[in-house]
């Protein structure tokens, strides 16, 4: 039995088949018309054919914009750099674009267990496995002795009788020093992690950056990560 990836690689090539029948017979085997679509990386290649299902509803649910922008992927421990990405929050998975050599823009969604990482705007995103979540991409750096790990998602509100809509971006945030792990994902629960002795200061931080846990841009909050490291190693551990 196949697995679902080689199932969904089936189901990819299959209905591209399908698209194209009525050329091939003209223009040589179903192998040839592969190889002048997408090249011969058929690594990189690999996924399910892009449609917009978000077209009704308001906003998008991309990370940043809905824009393709160049990144990296890292498929089987090999990097491809020079890709037109965007990273789809709402379904956790990476759209990939890419010129046919007619010269014509193809997008498909890749399948996530393929791809174990990427970059994108010098950020680096790993597929990962953290407590109770199931796997997903989470964006990772390291400061000071702590390695940092946050998990950005939409969701979709309302109906279709009612209309959709995708909410602000939520972030949930992992701060981890060996054994030692620090959770939170909004205001309040991000005061709790910390030592309580050091709340003023923490308020204080929060208030001097006027960081919003709702709407603060990749960078403020990299920013305000940072600087929580620095205020605990300076208070030392509870």
């Amino acid at each position: 039995m196949l697995s679902p990836i080689q199932q969904t690689y089936v189901l990819f090539m299959v209905t591209l088949a399908l698209f194209n029948s009525e050329s091939l017979s003209a223009q040589g085997g179903f192998a040839d018309q592969v190889d002048r679509a997408f090249g011969s990386n058929q690594e990189l290649v690999n996924g399910i054919q892009f449609s917009n299902q978000y077209i009704r509803s308001e906003g998008q649910p991309y990370w940043i914009d809905g824009g393709f922008r160049t990144g990296s992927v890292c498929i089987n421990d090999r990097w491809f750099e020079q890709v037109q990405l965007r990273y789809n929050l709402y379904s956790q998975k990476l759209e990939l674009g890419y010129l046919t050599t007619e010269g014509f823009m193809n997008q498909i969604i890749t399948v996530p267990e393929n791809i174990t990482a990427f970059k994108l705007e010098g950020y680096t995103f790993r597929r990962l496995q953290i407590g109770k979540n199931s796997a997903s991409y989470y964006q990772v750096f390291s400061t000071g002795a702590y390695n940092i790990f946050i998990r950005w998602n939409k969701n979709l509100l309302g109906s279709e009788s009612t209309g959709s809509r995708f909410d602000l971006i939520n972030r949930e945030y992992w701060m981890q020093k060996e054994e030692n792990w620090k959770h939170f994902k909004d205001k309040h629960s991000y005061l709790a992690a910390f030592p309580q002795e050091q709340k003023k200061a923490y308020k204080k931080l929060l208030k001097e950056l006027d960081y919003s846990f709702q709407h603060a841009t990749t960078e403020e909050m990299v920013a305000m990560l940072k600087a929580s490291f620095r205020l605990l190693e300076e208070g030392g551990e509870p």
